[in-house]
C-alpha cells in the first residue's frame, strides 16, 4: 500500500497544479480505482465541487463517497453522512445521516463530531439532547474545529440559557477568529457591541466588524453599516453606512435588505408630504447610495474601496 500513498500524494500535488490538474486527476481516479479510501473520497469531492478540473457528476461523486465509508474511511463516512444529510445529492435520510457520522465521528473527525452534535441540540432526525449534543461539541472544539467552537459558543452566550457563560462564549469566538472564521469577527463584534459578559467597546466592535467585512462577512458589513448611519461608535456618516448596508444586501443578508427597504419607506413618504414628483430609488437618493457589484472579481470593484491598505 505504500506505493498507493505516494501516488495519491503525487496525484493531489498534481491537482493543485493548475498546468497539470487534469493529469492529477486521472491519476486519482486510477488510485481510487486501485482501492484507495481516501483517493476515493477525494475523487468524489472532485466530481462534487463546482469549478474542480474534472465534469460535474454528483450521482458518481456519492458513490465514491459511499465506497470509500463501506472501506471505513473517516472523510468518506462524513461526506456519506452529509449527503444524506443535506439531501442534495441523494435522497434525505436523517437516520443514515446519523448511522455514517457517529462512524466518523467516533473516529476524530472533528467537522462529524460537529454535525452529530448539531443534530442533537435541535432534535433533527434524533430525540433532543441537549446533554449528548455538548458533549459531541465539545469534542470537536477539542479538535479545533471552528464551527464547534461558534455553536458551543453561542450556547454559552445565549441569555435564555442557564448555564450562561459569555467569558467561555467570548473565548470560544476568538478562537474561531484567530483561526480566520469571518462569522467569528462578527460574533466577537457583537459581544463588544452589546456589552455581553464585558464593557461596551464601540471601538473593539468597530475593529472586529472591519477584520469581518474584509473576509467577506455579510453580517459584519451590516453592522458596519449599522454604526456609521446612526453614528455609534464611529462618526455618523450615513452615505457610507449605506453603502456598507447595500454590500450586505446584495451578499443575501436580510437584516441588510430589511433596513434598506424601510429606510425607502420612509424617503417615500418625506417626499410624498412635500408634493415631491422625484422618482425614488437607491440610483437618485443621495443618502442611499446603490452600487452594483461584480462578486468575481473580489479585490477589486467595491470590495476594493473598503479593503485597508
Amino acid at each position: 500500500m505504500r506505493r498507493n500513498n505516494d501516488s495519491y500524494d503525487n496525484a493531489m500535488t498534481l491537482i493543485a497544479d493548475p498546468e497539470r490538474s487534469v493529469e492529477g486527476v486521472a491519476m486519482l481516479k486510477a488510485v481510487a480505482e486501485y482501492g484507495d479510501p481516501k483517493a476515493m473520497c477525494e475523487y468524489g469531492r472532485l466530481l462534487d465541487t463546482p469549478g474542480a478540473p474534472v465534469t460535474q457528476n454528483p450521482d458518481e461523486a456519492f458513490q465514491w463517497y459511499l465506497r470509500s465509508a463501506e472501506y471505513g474511511n473517516d472523510r468518506g463516512q462524513f461526506y456519506t453522512g452529509l449527503s444524506f444529510y443535506e439531501g442534495r445529492i441523494t435522497e434525505q435520510d436523517l437516520a443514515s445521516a446519523l448511522k455514517w457520522f457517529t462512524l466518523s465521528a467516533e473516529k476524530g473527525y472533528a467537522i462529524a463530531q460537529y454535525y452529530l452534535g448539531h443534530m442533537y441540540f435541535h432534535g433533527n432526525g434524533v430525540p433532543q439532547d441537549e446533554t449528548e449534543a455538548l458533549r459531541w461539541y465539545r469534542m470537536s472544539v477539542d479538535r479545533e474545529c471552528n464551527e464547534a467552537r461558534i455553536a458551543l459558543g453561542d450556547i454559552y452566550a445565549d441569555p435564555k440559557n442557564k448555564g450562561r457563560n459569555y467569558n467561555e462564549a467570548f473565548s470560544l469566538y476568538s478562537a474561531a477568529m484567530r483561526s480566520g472564521m469571518p462569522i467569528a469577527y462578527y460574533k466577537v463584534g457583537m459581544m463588544h457591541y452589546n456589552g455581553m459578559g464585558r464593557p461596551v467597546n464601540m471601538i473593539a466592535a468597530s475593529q472586529r466588524f472591519r477584520e469581518g467585512a474584509n473576509l467577506d462577512s455579510m453580517e459584519c458589513y451590516y453592522m458596519l453599516g449599522i454604526m456609521y448611519y446612526y453614528g455609534k461608535g464611529v462618526e455618523k456618516d450615513v452615505a457610507k453606512g449605506t453603502r456598507y448596508l447595500t454590500v450586505a444586501e446584495q451578499g443575501k443578508n436580510a437584516d441588510a435588505t430589511e433596513f434598506l427597504n424601510k429606510a425607502l419607506d420612509r424617503k417615500k413618504k418625506e417626499w410624498k408630504s412635500a408634493n415631491d414628483p422625484i422618482k425614488v430609488n437607491r440610483l437618485n437618493t443621495p443618502d442611499l447610495l446603490y452600487i452594483q457589484e461584480d462578486r468575481s472579481e473580489r479585490k477589486g470593484g467595491l470590495f476594493g474601496l473598503f479593503r485597508r491598505k
